[in-house]
């Protein structure tokens, strides 16, 4: 009865028919093509994220997490890629296919989780700079992100496991019938609270606690490294020990130079961190949107074709944008940092950094160890 409805709104005006095949064509040719675009950039550049990480010596723990990230974001938009061109080319699933399928959601969860723990880790980095040596340490990284990882799959695994299937042919995927209510419901909501609303929250909030960080330790630096009068002292930290100098003296230079120094890494760390948070911002907001406003339609429910047509090209386009969050977070964090640059023109040569690069690199990492 429901499809008897559908083909008369759908014959019952030209207009209207059109306007749907239009809508659906726009969608096809997006899904179509936007993957491999995707694809493209993505997977290159995530492969030249983790060799020009893994060149470095001396990692940090950011680095740690930012190769972490390349992987997850290479391996997320390769297997997207893969499901793309089994449901394309209509290849044979069965059950070991269809139970298969949660990688991509697990993958694209550990992702975004990763992110957050980054942001993190630049918490720490900016609030807290003595302690971040005792709290954020490589091992405590690596822990964090197995355990991320390890849950994540128990998670989207045992719940594909349980509910999901081939059909009788093994050409299509679909829920058991005693599960049906729970996955369009129950897990619809598990499922994007913790791949996208709580990690999006989470980078939103470290990130405007990090700018508040980073704002007030410009006043203090500013307070310190302040002009004085002559023959006054000045205080300048020098790791963990201080000294005085004369203002009057030859301390006017150095002081100078330790103060654009520190607001030149200053502003490299807040730019990158703005940036990352504002993409994520932009590319995760139609996704946000989508799952908040549109319901899924009930068991036997008739909608309006149209408005159906126009909420389904929607959902391609948070598609599209979710998607290339992991395709561009090479060209986010990389060509934002002068060093990460230097460092892969290296890499691309295969030349080893100079003495001099390389001990001015290390100075940088010190200095600002995020990414």
């Amino acid at each position: 009865m429901a499809d008897d409805n559908v083909s008369l709104a759908l014959n019952g005006s030209l207009p209207m028919n059109s306007e749907i095949e239009q809508l659906e064509r726009m969608k096809n040719n997006i899904k179509t093509t936007y993957i491999w675009v995707a694809w493209a950039l993505g997977f290159p550049g995530n492969v030249l994220c983790v060799v020009t990480v893994l060149s470095m010596s001396g990692s940090s723990p950011a680095t740690f997490l930012v190769s972490a990230l390349a992987v997850s974001d290479g391996l997320t938009i390769s297997i997207k890629l893969l499901v793309h061109q089994l449901a394309r080319w209509k290849v044979y699933l069965g059950t070991v296919g269809c139970k298969s399928m949660f990688m991509s959601l697990f993958l694209t969860s550990v992702g975004n989780w990763i992110l957050a723990l980054i942001c993190g880790e630049r918490y720490v980095a900016v609030c807290y700079p003595l302690k971040k040596i005792y709290i954020v340490t490589r091992r405590r990284c690596q822990v964090s992100v197995a355990i991320l990882t390890i849950s994540n799959f128990v998670l989207f695994a045992s719940m594909f496991y349980v509910m999901r299937d081939s059909n009788d042919s093994g050409f299509k995927c679909g829920t058991y019938r005693k599960y049906f209510t729970f996955w369009m419901t129950g897990w619809y909501w598990i499922n994007t609270s913790i791949s996208l609303f709580l990690p999006f929250t989470c980078i939103v909030l470290l990130t405007a606690l990090i700018v508040r960080g980073l704002m007030r330790s410009r006043r203090e630096r500013r307070s310190i490294f302040g002009k004085t009068t002559n023959g006054s002292k000045r205080v300048v930290n020098e790791g963990l020990s201080y000294s005085n100098i004369d203002s009057g003296g030859n301390g006017r230079c150095p002081n100078q130079r330790l103060l654009q120094e520190a607001e030149a890494v200053e502003k490299s760390i807040t730019v990158m961190l703005i940036l990352a948070a504002s993409i994520f911002l932009v590319l995760a907001l139609p996704a946000c949107v989508y799952l908040l406003v549109y319901r899924q339609p009930a068991q036997g429910e008739v909608r309006d074709p149209v408005s159906e047509a126009r909420w389904a090209l929607f959902e391609q386009i948070q598609f599209v944008f979710i998607d290339f969050s992991h395709a561009i977070n090479f060209f986010l964090y990389f060509l934002s940092a002068q060093r990460f640059r230097r460092q892969l023109y290296h890499v691309i040569r295969c030349k080893r950094l100079s003495r001099k690069d390389h001990q001015s690199m290390t100075l940088e990492m010190t200095n600002a160890s995020h990414i």
